[in-house]
């Protein structure tokens, strides 16, 4: 019986060690798998250049970082576009752009913006159940110095008068 017991006690041991070895092997080609791109090393705004200067960071310059859409009509669809253009020294790289509730889809480059070249962020707002005045954020993630900003806009939705029969 003693020799059963050390026996199950060493099968779970090497059972564990093995688990072990896998998971670490699992995270090595999870790591491999992750391509990284020329743009994303150059990016000094990582752990491990934190007293990069702003020179070295991409720079996202709006012709506005704000819309109103004025008064619209419930379940209308309206739509802006939030122009840019990478004053920086190094590649602009958009990693997300999210918007606090699903009613505002944004779309943005996927692909590095050069510095000089320009860009556009479109936001559609979707004011089906948002009758009232609405503030909306739109925040971009970016590899700028910040690391984000936010993009704003306002709409007064006007709800849908029912007759009744």
């Amino acid at each position: 019986m003693k020799h059963f017991f050390i026996f199950t006690l060493m099968s779970l041991l090497a059972a564990s060690c093995s688990n072990q070895t896998a998971t670490e092997a699992g995270k090595t080609e999870n790591q491999a798998e992750t391509v990284v791109s020329d743009a994303q090393i150059s990016n000094p705004a990582t752990a491990e250049n934190p007293t990069a200067t702003p020179s070295e960071y991409a720079v996202m310059s709006f012709k506005t970082t704000e819309h109103n859409f004025g008064d619209i009509i419930e379940n209308q669809k309206v739509e802006t576009t939030y122009e840019f253009t990478n004053t920086g020294k190094v590649d602009l790289l958009i990693n997300d752009c999210r918007a606090a509730c699903g009613c505002t889809v944004p779309d943005w480059p996927k692909t590095p913006i050069k510095p000089g070249a320009s860009g556009k962020i479109k936001v559609v707002f979707d004011s089906a159940g948002k009758a009232g005045m609405n503030n909306k954020i739109v925040t971009v993630v970016a590899n700028i110095k910040e690391g984000t900003l936010e993009l704003k806009f306002t709409a007064n939705v006007r709800a849908i008068k029912t007759t009744e029969q």
